[in-house]
């Protein structure tokens, strides 16, 4: 995108479409279920994916405009197109779906704001053509695996596919007794899986029931796996971790749990789509020593800031350490400090080791 001037967008043009993106997202799913192309759009899939496509979108745009970055949109629209366009959806449903973005944006927000968003979209619809082709040539992102263990890896990865998790658990096992912990279990072949998990969904090789459906069996593989270990007698202090609301992807999160846990810490996690008052009650109730919060979608970035204003606004100067991660800071690094929190870190390993600089509990 070379105007940069696409990307001066107030903050208050921000904050305007922000609070009116939920109206406008039920603005466009109206328009795009009366479209004579419907069908042809669906390609078999129910409306309702279109609709969530809708509300994720507006969700997304608020923190292109918040961070004012181009090369988060540039980057996102060829995985957008070819992650749907994998379950069937057409194509032409994109350029239908802007036109519509375009005619809502012009009706619902004010002219001064309309006037500072819709060069955004009327972009997006000149760089369609361009954006099938790349959605074409796109290659889900995978995780390079060491050498060291490529081999176990992709039996892991074999047996997982075929469903036959105790044979999995076996391997693991025997890994362990080698001498490999949980934490390099989790690092260097479970993470890596789980992306390839998420790549093949990408791909249209997995539908939803079977990402669902592995993601289960690697719960109780590494549940298994993590009643194995030796818990440490000492206590490091209570920790709180949570998904963020509306986030399903807790897989991360747990992983963050158990390696917690088995470090000396007492953690309570709460579950996917954690609201900020829930969250806030629970942190009152535990006054742990640190919240950690997982965001794994970039459209979920505004339930983080909701969520540490609740902590702030519950606790008040006695509130602990909060700190964020996930997915949607690794994509996105600008918007962790949008966020309010503490501290940003980019991975299990690193939280762990600034976990351990805090004094230890009496």
């Amino acid at each position: 995108m070379s105007n940069a001037s696409l990307w001066c967008i107030p903050a208050g043009t921000a904050e305007h479409y922000r609070s009116s993106k939920d109206m406008m997202a039920v603005a466009v799913s109206q328009r795009i279920a009366a479209h004579p192309r419907l069908s042809e759009f669906l390609g078999g899939n129910p409306l309702r994916l279109l609709d969530t496509n809708h509300r994720n979108h507006a969700a997304f745009m608020v923190e292109v405009f918040i961070a004012n970055d181009p090369c988060l949109l540039e980057e996102a629209l060829p995985w957008v197109y070819s992650a749907y366009h994998n379950q069937g959806i057409a194509f032409d449903y994109f350029a239908a779906e802007l036109e519509a973005w375009i005619a809502v944006i012009g009706q619902m927000l004010p002219p001064e704001d309309a006037a500072a968003i819709l060069p955004v979209y009327r972009w997006m619809l000149d760089a369609h053509p361009r954006s099938i082709e790349r959605a074409r040539q796109y290659q889900a992102r995978r995780l390079p695996v060491s050498e060291v263990w490529r081999h176990d890896y992709d039996f892991i990865l074999e047996h997982l596919f075929q469903g036959d998790y105790p044979v999995v658990i076996r391997h693991c096992r025997g890994l362990m007794q080698c001498g490999m912990s949980y934490a390099q279990v989790l690092r260097e072949l479970f993470y890596p899986a789980m992306v390839e998990v998420g790549a093949r969904w990408e791909s249209g090789e997995f539908s939803v029931e079977m990402e669902h459906q592995t993601t289960a069996m690697v719960y109780c593989i590494l549940s298994a796996l993590y009643y194995d270990q030796p818990f440490p007698s000492m206590s490091r202090g209570r920790a709180l971790i949570a998904p963020v609301a509306n986030e399903f992807h807790e897989l991360g999160a747990w992983m963050l749990t158990t390696t917690l846990e088995l470090d000396g810490w007492e953690v309570t996690l709460m579950g996917c789509d954690t609201t900020p008052e829930l969250l806030a009650a629970r942190a009152l109730a535990e006054r742990p020593r640190f919240i950690a919060l997982s965001v794994t979608l970039v459209s979920n970035v505004q339930e983080a800031r909701h969520a540490v204003s609740a902590l702030r606004a519950a606790l008040g100067a006695e509130t602990p350490p909060i700190l964020v991660g996930g997915q949607a800071f690794l994509l996105a690094p600008a918007l962790a400090e949008t966020v309010g929190a503490d501290l940003f870190l980019e991975s299990v390993e690193a939280l762990v080791d600034w976990a351990r600089t805090l004094e230890t509990a009496e």
